[in-house]
């Protein structure tokens, strides 16, 4: 896996309290990591990476694990993985 990127990743997710704990897992054909996030029992997202070379992101949803990112670099994986500001209602002044 590489490392560098999965760290500077991590380093910031972990500061910015996006992430809670991690645990890396290995064999043969793959490496994979497991992140949870704040307040919850079990792991939310699984990094893998195969024997190919091949990332893939899935999310757990306390059934089963569902694949919804793949690339060849693990920032095509993670990069875009930003939680997005709460939505705010439009509040319009009647006159």
């Amino acid at each position: 896996m590489d490392l560098v990127a999965w760290t500077a990743i991590l380093s910031d997710r972990r500061r910015r309290g996006l992430w809670q704990r991690t645990e890396r897992f290995s064999n043969r054909e793959r490496d994979w990591i497991l992140v949870w996030l704040p307040s919850l029992a079990e792991p939310s997202l699984r990094l893998e990476r195969d024997s190919q070379g091949v990332y893939r992101l899935s999310y757990f949803d306390g059934q089963a694990w569902f694949q919804f990112r793949q690339g060849p670099d693990i920032l095509d994986c993670l990069a875009q993985m930003e939680p997005t500001p709460p939505l705010t209602a439009i509040v319009r002044k009647v006159e």
